[in-house]
């Protein structure tokens, strides 16, 4: 009779693992892929005060030292074209034009671009889009999207053949710093929610400026980040890093290479993803702690950067500023930013 019950336990506790198993494996193939983020903010966090334990500040990756890479180092009008780890620097004759469109054109690709225009800043969208059918990825399928607190002020641009326009409804806010910070939250919920399953790339650029030059396949990795016009001829102890140890995005003296613009940023979609969602983590983690980083996101994506490389750098030529004269060693601009009032658009 012990045996018989034995025996009959024993099966029991067979059948069961094996239904178990079974179920879990179909759950997960049943379940579909998706960039749904870990973590998805609640109010409250907006009012909590983080209490450290005297551990250090959250750094991706040990720290290291080397020697700041120069752009123009030893060559006063000719710009780097690789950095040192191994990432090309993007610029006027680096590449060859014909040769990438024969090899990105079949690939049948369909490239992003999110802008925000909240405030007076809706009055730069007919500009960009009309400059960007011009001059951005040319005879590629491309797909605008506008995040607009006002989306009856989006003019409706003639779009060529393969070109979407998206409007994006989001909330307003009073100050723009807030806009600022946000960018990169809605950033990786536009993704995870849609994005990821309409584009293969996705570039994040300011609406407040325009495409003067050709802008193609050249720009495409899967990590891309543009140097920033003001800072590309100084040492990097010039750089506006966030220099207070308490926020996630302190930059030590002895770090950084290039410093890069927070107007132009991409890659492949599910790169872009992982990189706003980061920065979204950092910055939640400093406003609970009732700190804001010196230049807002663009102070996280520097910090991320300096952990996570860029594996393609563009060249000042892809930002460049329209109050600067144009130097030597920059042959053409592409994509500048517009001379205008900044203090009264942000007012």
């Amino acid at each position: 009779m012990p045996r018989w019950r034995l025996a009959l336990g024993l099966g029991l506790c067979l059948l069961t693992s094996t239904s178990l198993w079974v179920l879990w494996v179909y759950v997960e193939n049943w379940l579909p892929m998706s960039y749904i983020p870990y973590y998805l903010p609640c109010p409250e966090i907006f009012n909590m005060k983080l209490q450290f334990r005297g551990e250090k500040q959250f750094q991706p990756v040990a720290r290291s030292q080397y020697p700041q890479p120069k752009l123009l180092e030893q060559r006063p009008t000719e710009l780097l074209t690789l950095t040192p780890w191994l990432a090309p620097i993007v610029s006027e004759g680096t590449f060859n034009p014909e040769l990438l469109q024969h090899i990105y054109q079949p690939l049948n690709l369909t490239i992003g671009v999110t802008v925000f225009a909240v405030g007076k800043y809706t009055q730069f969208v007919q500009h960009f889009l009309e400059s960007a059918e011009l001059f951005f990825m040319r005879g590629y399928q491309a797909h605008y999207y506008i995040f607009t607190h006002d989306p009856t002020a989006i003019p409706r641009v003639p779009l060529g053949p393969g070109r979407l326009l998206s409007v994006l409804p989001i909330q307003g806010h009073t100050h723009w710093e807030e806009v600022s910070m946000r960018r990169m939250e809605t950033i990786s919920q536009h993704i995870a929610k849609r994005a990821h399953q309409e584009v293969d790339y996705l570039f994040c650029l300011d609406v407040d400026m325009v495409f003067r030059n050709p802008w193609g396949p050249e720009t495409l990795g899967d990590l891309v980040a543009a140097i920033h016009p003001g800072y590309f001829t100084v040492p990097r102890q010039q750089f506006p890093y966030e220099r207070r140890q308490v926020s996630t995005a302190f930059v030590a003296e002895g770090e950084g290479d290039f410093y890069y613009g927070g107007a132009v940023f991409g890659g492949r979609v599910a790169k872009v993803y992982e990189f706003t969602r980061g920065c979204h983590m950092a910055i939640l983690a400093d406003k609970a702690n009732g700190i804001m980083a010196a230049w807002q996101e663009e102070s996280h994506l520097n910090r991320r950067f300096i952990s996570h490389k860029p594996s393609k750098v563009l060249s000042p030529e892809y930002l460049w500023d329209d109050r600067k004269p144009q130097p030597p060693s920059l042959k053409l601009i592409r994509f500048s930013t517009l001379d205008k009032d900044t203090s009264w658009l942000r007012s």
